[in-house]
């Protein structure tokens, strides 16, 4: 009994993969609107802290996020155009939402953590420290 060595079986194991015309389209379009929905979601968390903390109207703050939601729109449109010349698809949207879900299950509770409140709560407390002392 010949016992070969594991690089011995694994030059033998060729993998003959042949991707359609077809198959290669659709793989870059899911890439490109999987990017686009994480740049949307980054875009979002951007967008809401920003109006958390510097906005406190509720007008002007509808009328940001309308404006946002505009924008977003626009720039969804133009990753579209790109990658397919705007064709709306099944795998296109599925990509596009589960590039959002991946940004947030990723990335949005590292940018969130910090909204600015411990360094307003920092400097309250070293303002009433100097005024104790005086």
């Amino acid at each position: 009994m010949v016992v070969s060595s594991g690089a011995a079986i694994v030059s033998s194991f060729k993998l003959n993969f042949i991707l359609t015309d077809l198959i290669q389209t659709q793989i870059f379009e899911t890439m490109i609107m999987l990017g686009c929905g994480m740049v949307i979601a980054l875009l979002y968390g951007l967008f809401t802290r920003h109006i958390k903390i510097y906005i406190k109207n509720g007008i002007i703050a509808a009328i940001y996020e309308i404006l946002f939601w505009i924008f977003a729109g626009i720039l969804t449109c133009q990753f579209l155009y790109y990658c397919s010349y705007g064709e709306i698809s099944v795998h296109v949207i599925c990509a596009f939402v589960c590039g959002v879900f991946l940004w947030n299950l990723l990335f949005y509770a590292t940018m969130s953590v910090g909204d600015g409140k411990c360094s307003n709560k920092r400097k309250e407390e070293a303002r009433s420290l100097r005024t104790q002392t005086k």
